[in-house]
């Protein structure tokens, strides 16, 4: 089966029906027609749903992702998807020293963890850290 009804792509693909409409309408995908009141989409549709899901989750706005989708004389901006890779990178970084934080004021035998050494010393690694962070991200640029 190459064509799939809006319904069809909602079971196959989770979105809502409303979102799909949506990206329709935005000119991120497009469909081939009707049968009766639904609306009907080549198979292919499916793939480019997700990785529209998958660039809202990397960070990428509607418009960053039409470009992407609809610009086939240009090839996709390699270096904003590095770009964004090392920030997500940062960003795991941050949250593993966040979890840890956590995890050490949970179980840590002081009832102010400020008396804490060790919890002192994850502050100052989390501080530095988001601090040279921050400075890689400024000397990459960002992607807007």
């Amino acid at each position: 089966m190459n064509e799939l009804s809006i319904a069809e792509l909602v079971k196959r693909t989770g979105i809502p029906s409303s979102t799909i409409r949506y990206y329709e309408h935005e000119g991120l995908i497009r469909s081939i027609g009707r049968k009766g009141l639904q609306r009907i989409f080549q198979v292919q549709v499916v793939d480019q749903l997700l990785l529209i899901g998958l660039g809202k989750q990397a960070g990428f706005t509607l418009k960053q992702l039409h470009k992407m989708l609809q610009n086939k004389s240009q090839p996709i901006d390699k270096n904003k998807l590095e770009q964004r890779a090392s920030e997500i990178d940062a960003q795991i970084q941050q949250l593993d020293a966040l979890r840890q934080s956590l995890r050490h004021v949970a179980q840590c035998q002081y009832e102010n963890p400020l008396e804490c050494s060790q919890f002192q010393k994850l502050l100052r690694n989390a501080s530095f850290a988001q601090a040279e962070n921050k400075k890689a991200i400024k000397n990459d640029g960002n992607l807007n």
